[in-house]
């Protein structure tokens, strides 16, 4: 099984990469911030190979308080909440404009659904601006009631993804809450230490599942 494994920055996946060498079968790829890098990256590297599985690794925000920081999620669906239209005070999803899809999910592997067994599952959204106003939080939870997850590139590997026929990965590191900007609780570290364990247990998991990795 051949398993790429995508982080925005090298800092995200510092972990993992001090033991990476353990896993032949895997390359990793740091992307850049943001949906366009990453989409520019990930689509120079899927032209050059083929892969069974992306792994997406990184930190994120958390809409629900009642999630520690420190906890770690595995984002089963994605979407691109900004592409659209203002209509007013209305948004648009670009699915109603008719120009395409919004969301994304991951197709199966090996006729088997890549929920993880030992993470809390959520949906996830992408933005090029993390929310940090009160208004704008209450009105993308308004429009996205079920989404657990807030992040920068979640969407961007989850369309290639689907163009390319891959399964995907999705895991975050909660590193704060979606609220006003407030460095005073964030916990970077520890949401990179624990998302780098969760990935290093899963490539466990998938090794006992499916095939050596």
């Amino acid at each position: 099984m051949q398993i790429l494994i995508i982080a925005a920055t090298s800092f995200e996946l510092q972990p993992f990469l001090e033991v990476v060498s353990n896993y032949d079968q895997c390359d990793t790829l740091v992307t850049g911030v943001g949906m366009v890098a990453t989409g520019f990256e990930l689509g120079r590297m899927l032209h050059e190979k083929k892969y069974d599985l992306l792994i997406n690794v990184g930190i994120g925000g958390c809409l629900d308080h009642t999630i520690e920081i420190g906890s770690v999620i595995q984002v089963i669906s994605e979407s691109f909440v900004e592409l659209g239209a203002e209509d007013g005070h209305n948004f648009i999803p670009i699915d109603q404009l008719g120009y395409g899809r919004s969301t994304f999910t991951s197709c199966l592997l090996n006729d088997k659904e890549l929920r993880l067994p030992f993470l809390k599952q959520g949906e996830g959204i992408t933005v090029n601006k993390v929310h940090g106003s009160t208004e704008s939080i209450e009105k993308i939870k308004k429009l996205h009631p079920n989404s657990l997850v807030e992040s920068m590139e979640g969407a961007a590997v989850f369309y290639a993804a689907d163009k390319m026929t891959i399964p995907v990965i999705e895991i975050r590191g909660i590193s704060n809450y979606v609220e006003r900007r407030n460095r005073a609780t964030w916990n970077i570290p520890l949401a990179i230490m624990n998302s780098n364990k969760a990935l290093i247990k899963t490539l466990e998991y998938l090794n006992n599942l499916y095939s050596k990795i």
